[in-house]
């Protein structure tokens, strides 16, 4: 069997045997899940990307118990260019007390809000441009969650290798990340009355070859001081979020901001302190909980390079409880070069199976 036909016969198992737990307890030790996006994607001439359909996403994960102490979380996600399932995230959470938790392996650092929605979650294809940017990718590494007050407070913290996915350790150098979220709530299945939920996040690093992300410099690639996926120096992380919610209308806005000190690196002459900002706001309405609108003002300003702004607006259907069709179509503001995952005039259409 090729990689192409086993990659369909998975994603076809998926699709019709979604959350089946594997084993026959009532308790099973093991359950699957999976994420599926695919569609179409129209973008204007001159556009870097290309049109037509394509999968976005190919996801399985697995979920379980070791014993009465830990639980894991493994999470796959197919890669198109080398044709193979790579691992995403490897999990083992081992719960102290009810409200206290620690996790070790490799995942999302506590860092910002948007950065740590699940990719199903998500109002659009993809995340905003700043925390696409500037909030930290998958790290290996050791974190831990409390949650105080009937769940209206939540604080994370944790260390981490600073350098993505990487085993390896950037240098004995490590990257420290710091969340603290506060719901005037708590955690309820269902929002019906006015709901305010503020968040913080912190995070610092000191690096000598740590990855970047995307769109973080743009312009020049010769320009000096230039900063480059193989960062050298020293970062500090910092943003502040807030939701408002009242029954079907939602307001989400972020700012994030990064300052990259590269003065303690030898392989960037001129060097000196530069920084990355931006941030969205986005006004969401689902009326009958199946169909959603949504309008995202997204804008940031990279490293190296011109400012980027876009209005993005979306329309998605909720036929199902794992299934999601989503229209989304963007334009640039102020003549704003296109960025990483925006373009002016780029429209997709996708559908979503996530489970």
């Amino acid at each position: 069997m090729t990689q192409r036909a086993f990659v369909a016969v998975a994603v076809t198992l998926l699709l019709v045997c979604p959350a089946r737990a594997l084993g026959q307890s009532a308790t099973p030790p093991v359950s699957v899940g999976g994420l599926l996006r695919a569609g179409v994607r129209a973008v204007p001439e001159g556009a870097d990307a290309t049109d037509g359909f394509g999968i976005f996403d190919a996801r399985v994960r697995f979920k379980g118990k070791i014993g009465i102490v830990f639980d894991y979380y493994l999470q796959t996600l197919y890669n198109p260019d080398s044709r193979a399932f790579e691992l995403l995230d490897a999990e083992a959470t081992l719960s102290l007390l009810p409200q206290v938790e620690i996790s070790f392996g490799m995942g999302r650092p506590p860092f910002g809000y948007e950065a740590l929605q699940s990719k199903g979650s998500l109002s659009y294809l993809e995340r905003s441009q700043a925390v696409t940017a500037i909030a930290p990718g998958r790290q290996i590494g050791m974190q831990g969650e409390m949650d105080m007050f009937d769940g209206r407070v939540t604080v994370g913290a944790g260390l981490f290798n600073g350098n993505g996915r990487a085993i390896e350790n950037d240098g004995n150098n490590y990257l420290f990340a710091s969340r603290v979220q506060y719901n005037s709530i708590g955690t309820i299945a269902f929002y019906d009355d006015f709901v305010i939920q503020v968040g913080g996040s912190f995070g610092y690093s000191s690096d000598t070859e740590a990855p970047l992300g995307r769109g973080i410099v743009t312009g020049d690639p010769a320009a000096v001081p230039r900063i480059t996926t193989a960062f050298a120096g020293k970062r500090l992380l910092w943003g502040a979020d807030f939701q408002l919610s009242y029954r079907t209308w939602t307001l989400t806005a972020e700012y994030l901001r990064g300052d990259y000190d590269l003065a303690h690196s030898g392989r960037n002459p001129g060097s000196r302190d530069t920084e990355a900002h931006g941030g969205y706001a986005e006004l969401g309405y689902r009326a009958w909980g199946v169909l959603e609108g949504i309008v995202r003002y997204d804008g940031f300003h990279p490293a190296l390079g011109s400012g980027r702004t876009f209005l993005v607006f979306g329309a998605n259907v909720y036929p199902g409880y794992y299934a999601k069709l989503g229209l989304q179509y963007a334009t640039a503001l102020r003549d704003s070069p296109d960025s990483e995952t925006l373009a002016d005039g780029q429209f997709f259409f996708v559908a979503q199976v996530d489970f």
